[in-house]
């Protein structure tokens, strides 16, 4: 059963940054924009390339190696050469903290 896990103080992960991390054996990153707090798998479904380095648009997120774009609120790809989604990760924020969703 799932479960939710705090991961980070909400100072860590300034507006427009990247952040990445690995809880119970999951990598991924955190992102912050200015519609909020989302996480996504930390590697690219094209190549396996992380997103750590990776460049935010609004609600997409760029791998810098091939240009491949996901959606931060769904994983959809949002342009090629991806053809395949990438996992997300429900987060939520109490007081400072932010939590993301593990199963």
């Amino acid at each position: 059963m799932g479960r939710f896990v705090r991961v980070a103080d909400v100072q860590e992960i300034p507006e427009g940054t990247i952040r990445p991390f690995e809880v119970e054996f999951t990598r991924f990153v955190i992102v912050h924009t200015a519609d909020g707090f989302f996480a996504i798998a930390d590697e690219c479904s094209h190549d396996g390339a992380p997103f750590s380095g990776g460049r935010i648009r609004g609600t997409e997120i760029m791998c810098t190696r091939h240009g491949a774009r996901f959606d931060l609120r769904t994983g959809a790809v949002t342009a090629p050469p991806a053809v395949a989604p990438i996992d997300t990760y429900d987060v939520k924020v109490e007081g400072n903290d932010v939590f993301i969703f593990l199963d």
